[in-house]
């Protein structure tokens, strides 16, 4: 079997909060996962989970606190210095605002050339005038706006700029996150169904982040689902979406908006998410499930439930632990 483009391992990035040092700090948690060559993964959860801070990680924005991140079986955040440098053309990212990476003071082919010439991909003008064009089509972008500024162009072609400007330095892996939140739906639309076509001609691994259940849906073929820093669940997209076993994904699958029936048994969490409710060493969902249970107040490990679905929670263990009533355990004693 290949080595998985990608392969993170018990990654941790905490943000302690000096004021109160026994709550429990925001951030990632000791999370592992794979993405395959020509693998799209998905990356879902509600806003403060810890999806973006995920992915700096994995793109080096950010140096984690602890665990591996392997990139064709090399560990990426070890390198430095001119390997660091040479290594990043693997590892590619788009933003949700394109502008807070587009120069203002070049045009788009300026922009793009550069990181052909970093890279060493072209070897002169005209070599790189001609990938540009092949680029440009690649990603549904008219050929005028590559001599054109930022500012001259529309949302959607800023984002396809973006794209381009990833996808010119051939990488293995691109973190795309929330890359059309920020777009009008028309245009949102226009932008996913491009990435879902460019990903079936160019074969590269995407890890996709969104909080839009829609997107992930039509965008991945497997999920992670997270949740206060800690991957909750994750599968094939379509056995998490059709039998989603995490009271969480549940209450998130739920939540969303959707003109078909959603799960069977929907759940809603309990009030609002208030990080000095969760104690260390528990499930963090415990204090807004409304299914939790004794066993709930120790973190569950991993449940594998079969083709390569798994959810960390007690009530997928088998069989499940049985939940005691208040007037069951005042009777018992």
């Amino acid at each position: 079997m290949n080595a998985p483009v990608l392969a993170v391992r018990n990654l941790t990035k905490l943000f302690p909060d000096s004021s109160r040092p026994d709550a429990l700090p925001v951030g990632v948690r000791g999370v592992s996962f794979d993405v395959a060559r020509g693998e799209v993964v998905g990356l879902i959860g509600e806003s403060g989970c810890g999806k973006t801070t995920l992915g700096r990680c994995i793109v080096r924005l950010q140096d984690a606190d602890a665990g591996e991140i392997l990139v064709n079986g090399i560990p990426f955040q070890q390198l430095q210095g001119r390997d660091l440098r040479r290594f990043r053309k693997n590892v590619q990212v788009v933003f949700q605002r394109p502008e807070t990476c587009l120069n203002p003071r070049m045009t788009v082919a300026v922009f793009v050339r550069e990181a052909l010439r970093n890279f060493g991909i072209v070897a002169n003008d005209a070599a790189a005038r001609s990938r540009l064009v092949e680029l440009a089509n690649l990603v549904g972008l008219r050929e005028g706006a590559l001599d054109q500024y930022p500012h001259q162009l529309s949302g959607g072609e800023r984002q396809r700029v973006a794209i381009m400007r990833a996808l010119a330095c051939e990488p293995e892996l691109i973190v795309l996150d929330e890359p059309t939140s920020a777009l009008d739906v028309s245009v949102q639309a226009q932008v996913l169904r491009t990435l879902k076509e460019l990903q079936t001609v160019v074969g590269t691994s995407f890890l996709f982040i969104s909080h839009d259940v829609a997107v992930i849906r039509y965008m991945c073929s497997r999920v992670l689902v997270m949740y206060l820093g800690v991957v909750v669940e994750e599968g094939p997209a379509e056995a998490v979406f059709a039998h989603p076993a995490h009271p969480y994904t549940r209450a998130l699958l739920g939540a969303a908006p959707r003109i078909r029936p959603g799960p069977s048994d929907p759940i809603a969490l309990r009030g609002e998410l208030v990080l000095g409710d969760v104690r260390p060493g528990e499930c963090p969902v415990r204090p807004r499930c409304p299914l939790a249970h004794e066993r709930c107040t120790q973190a569950p490990p991993e449940f594998d439930l079969g083709g390569g679905h798994r959810s960390a929670c007690w009530l997928s263990a088998v069989p499940p632990p049985q939940t005691v009533s208040p007037t069951e355990k005042k009777a018992a004693s």
